[in-house]
């Protein structure tokens, strides 16, 4: 675990990290979201698509059975981008149904859903079919 390397894109995360982890940090790159605090954009899809990584733990504002997906064009890439051996979404049971306009990536290419208790009963039901690990965290 003294080997963690964090590849983030995420302002806020990588700020905590730094003031409380001794990891080694690499921070994206790329044209800065102001909304979201993130690199977006070509440039910082370029980095990731150049690193082997193990695990991607990747949020979205909306999702669905069919995949997660972003108002914004330019987060697309960076969320194609990521090629890890074992990509975890984590998100809220507040934003399950809710589509944006672009489809980034689809639910099948995710190993695990990491989620709050709050998914109605249909949505378990519908993402049992998918075959994805579901791991719900308590409220």
């Amino acid at each position: 675990m003294n080997k963690l390397t964090v590849v983030i894109n995420d302002f806020v995360i990588a700020d905590y990290l730094m003031d409380n982890s001794g990891r080694t940090i690499i921070h994206t790159g790329g044209a800065v979201c102001r909304e979201n605090r993130s690199y977006v954009g070509e440039a910082a899809a370029t980095l990731l698509r150049g690193l082997m990584i193990d695990q991607a733990f990747i949020s979205a504002s909306s999702w669905s059975v069919r995949g997660i997906s972003t108002p914004a064009e330019d987060k697309v890439a960076v969320k194609r981008a990521v090629a890890s051996r074992q990509k975890i979404l984590v998100r809220d049971a507040t934003k399950y149904g809710q589509v944006a306009t672009w489809l980034a990536l689809p639910l099948s290419e995710f190993n695990q859903i990491v989620i709050d208790d709050g998914l109605p009963e249909s949505a378990i039901r519908a993402l049992a079919k998918v075959d994805i690990s579901l791991l719900m965290a308590k409220k």
